[in-house]
Order: C-alpha cells, then sequence, then structure tokens
C-alpha cells in the first residue's frame, strides 16, 4: 500500500487523494467510513478529498444497500487525467513563450522606461554612488558636476580611508576615468594639489555665471544622480536611462569645454 501511495504521488496527485484512490484501487467501491479507517483520517477529510478525486474523474459515486458508495473509474481515467494535465502545461509553456516575446518587445532599446530611485540623506546617497559605480561599464567615465558641500565637516567620510579604499577599488575594477567640474571659488582653487594627486582624474573650475550652489550631478554609463545638497534637507534622485543620460554627458561636455583647468 507504501509503495502504490507513493507511486500516486509521483503521478502528481496529492498524499490524501493518493491515499485514498489507493484504497479505492484495492476494494471499490467502498464508503467514506472504510475508507477513513484504512487511510486513518477524518470523514470530513474524506469527503474533501473524494470531492477534488470526483473533478479530476477519477472516481465516481454508487449506492449499496442505500449506503453512498464510492468506486474507482474506469481504467483509463488516470491517463485521461494526465492526458489533460499535459494539454494544460504545454498551454502554459506557450504563453510562457509568448511572453518572452512581449518581454522582449517592451525591452528594445527605443522603449526603454526610466527606472527613477528617490533617496535622502548621507545613507542614501553612499548607497547610490557605489550601486552607480557598480552598475558602470568597464572603462566608462564618472562626470562629476558639484559645489564645495564635501568640504563641509559632516561630509568629512568622503576622505576617510575605508570609503575611499571602497571607492577606490571599484573605479580600479572598472578602470574608470573621471571629470570633475567645480565653481571656480578661492576654496576649490585651494584643493588643485589634492585634484593634481588623483589617478585618472580631470578637473576644471566653472565659470563665475555658471557656479551652482547646494547642488550636484553625478552621471555614471547609462545613470544620472541629481541631488539637492541643502543643509538639514538633502534630497536626491537617481535616474537610469540611457537617452536621458546621453543627453547629460552632452551638457556636461558643453560646460566642460566652456570650463578653465585654473
Amino acid at each position: 500500500m507504501e509503495q502504490l501511495t507513493t507511486q500516486l504521488k509521483s503521478l502528481g496527485l496529492g498524499e490524501y487523494e493518493s491515499l485514498v484512490y489507493g484504497v479505492l484501487l484495492s476494494a471499490s467501491p467502498a464508503s467514506a467510513t472504510f475508507i477513513a479507517k484504512k487511510c486513518s483520517l477524518s470523514r470530513s477529510s474524506v469527503y474533501t478529498t473524494l470531492s477534488s478525486l470526483i473533478a479530476k474523474g477519477l472516481v465516481g459515486t454508487t449506492y449499496k444497500n442505500n449506503v453512498k458508495q464510492f468506486t474507482v473509474q474506469d481504467q483509463t481515467a488516470l491517463e485521461q487525467l494526465l492526458k489533460k494535465e499535459k494539454e494544460a502545461l504545454d498551454k502554459k509553456f506557450k504563453l510562457v513563450e509568448s511572453l518572452k516575446d512581449t518581454a522582449k518587445f517592451f525591452g528594445r532599446s527605443d522603449m526603454q522606461i526610466p527606472q527613477i530611485i528617490f533617496f535622502e540623506g548621507q545613507e542614501g546617497l553612499k548607497k547610490i554612488y557605489l550601486s552607480m559605480m557598480r552598475q558602470a561599464p568597464k572603462n566608462s567615465t564618472r562626470y562629476l558636476l558639484r559645489d564645495e558641500f564635501v568640504w563641509q565637516s559632516e561630509w568629512e567620510f568622503v576622505f576617510k580611508q575605508d570609503w575611499n579604499d571602497t571607492v577606490k577599488r571599484w573605479a580600479a575594477e572598472k578602470k574608470m576615468k573621471t571629470k570633475l567640474l567645480v565653481n571656480s571659488s578661492k576654496l576649490e582653487k585651494s584643493k588643485a594639489k589634492f585634484y593634481q594627486s588623483q589617478k585618472a582624474f580631470e578637473y576644471r573650475f566653472l565659470p563665475i555665471q555658471n557656479a551652482i550652489q547646494q547642488f550636484a550631478q553625478y552621471i555614471m554609463g547609462d545613470t544620472i544622480a541629481i541631488m539637492s545638497m541643502e543643509k538639514n534637507n538633502f534630497v536626491g534622485i537617481q535616474i537610469t536611462n540611457k537617452h536621458l543620460a546621453d543627453n547629460f554627458k552632452n551638457n556636461f561636455d558643453t560646460l566642460w569645454k566652456a570650463s578653465s583647468a585654473k
């Protein structure tokens, strides 16, 4: 009996269905009470299971001495059930294929829907920045435009060992170059030696008329991060979209050409 139950379960029947159907295969017709004793199940569980087996076309009903009896349908019933399940499975496979075609259609490069993430605070920026570096293609360029916010005491983590090591590791792994645009302020110009010491790093000073305040913009690959650097109200938005990123890079290049290295 145990081997038969295992075989029926392998064919796709549930545990209770296998027990009840196994009893009926060896003793059909049988009453619900008889089946319950043989399977060590409650009558309510047996009736629920019998209803399921009847719905699948495996079990029928008859009467003996005015007592309802349950009987196994003809020998082909189980085979017919498997055929139906195979047909249903084939339809599902066809549906999956059609969904693949739909996914390919919506994944076309000319139909990219921008992925947009809002973030806030230093922790938000840290996660976004490292995420952008991880996702950036190899041999790409970091386009950084920002005001003097990094020199404020609350942003000193930018220059600490652990953060620097992490950023440099990703930059080296991705073989990234950096282009930085900053304000033409006394503070930024005093950092010229620091910028010159960085590897694969170019910087320029924005024209005075293009100076920015409490603002930063980073571009890496197809992703842009735009941030408002207001004190106690730091918020940002990250957008991943090739069309937008290409246009932002063009704007950056225009500013770059108008900016000075001194």
